[in-house]
């Protein structure tokens, strides 16, 4: 359960009788580990406070963000410098060489022209025991005094309230929060109350408000299960914000790539039908 600002709250489910015997029940891992590369960890040596610098860190979350990341972010040239690792399941889709994008994976993208941007591409389910887990890794390694930090994630439009009957407001759509260092405004409306975001962007987000860092969250509501490429494409405004519009050159090919990120997750969803 989460407030409206996201912080996870502990409670009891009523559904549970006090009486069940709790002996057959496996214990949840809630711990993840980070690994980085060896040229990050030398670069981490190297600096004041052992961490790596950083001005601009875009954290994708789930298929629509971590595809819009690849086609029109990670289409320039970023070295791999990092993972965080855990949450995978036995049914999970993954390839040996780990690079497809239905791959089950967690990975921090540096920009090889501008070290100072980063993008955190995670298609991972994490489940809300192990969020805390994952914020401390991702941030502990990185200085944030100075960043901008972009938190892109999706929900669906069944769970979003609105006296706006949803068909009318054209699923997919943005809407945003932000921490109160952040000194911008988003480049859509406000998640309206009592709407909540939870989950990993809410620990993320809480997390950003806690220690004073800029951030700014942009979830896609959509009204499907699928990827498709209008998902993937509702997050195109941010190309245009400060300071990604700054660094990032548009892709000439991005509509082919969307197109076969599309093909590929369809041809997944549908392998054991």
């Amino acid at each position: 359960m989460a407030t409206f600002f996201g912080e996870i709250l502990p409670v009891s489910s009523r559904a549970v009788d006090d009486d069940d015997d709790d002996d057959d029940l496996e214990p949840l891992d809630c711990d993840l580990w980070m690994r980085w590369s060896e040229k990050a960890q030398a670069d981490m040596k190297t600096s004041d406070d052992g961490t790596l610098q950083c001005h601009t860190l875009v954290v994708a979350i789930g298929p629509a963000a971590t595809g819009f990341a690849r086609v029109y972010i990670l289409h320039e040239e970023f070295d791999l410098i990092g993972g965080i690792f855990g949450g995978i399941k036995e049914h999970d889709f993954n390839t040996f060489q780990q690079t497809s994008p239905t791959d089950k994976t967690c990975y921090l993208y540096r920009s090889t022209q501008n070290p100072l941007i980063m993008v955190c591409q995670c298609n991972v389910d994490i489940s809300p025991e192990q969020s805390y887990s994952f914020v401390t890794k991702l941030f502990a390694g990185i200085n944030l005094n100075t960043t901008y930090i972009s938190i892109l994630c999706t929900c669906s439009t069944s769970e979003y309230k609105s006296d706006i009957p949803i068909l009318d407001m054209q699923p997919p759509f943005l809407r945003a929060l932000k921490s109160a260092k952040f000194a911008g405004t988003p480049l859509c409306p406000y998640v309206e109350q009592p709407n909540v975001i939870a989950g990993l962007p809410a620990q993320l987000l809480s997390s950003c408000q806690i220690h004073g860092h800029r951030a700014v969250l942009y979830c896609c509501y959509t009204d499907t299960i699928y990827l498709t490429s209008a998902m993937m494409k509702t997050y195109i405004p941010l190309l245009n914000s400060t300071p990604i519009k700054d660094v990032i050159q548009k892709n000439p090919h991005a509509e082919k790539e969307l197109k076969k990120i599309v093909a590929l997750h369809t041809s997944h969803n549908t392998l054991y039908l």
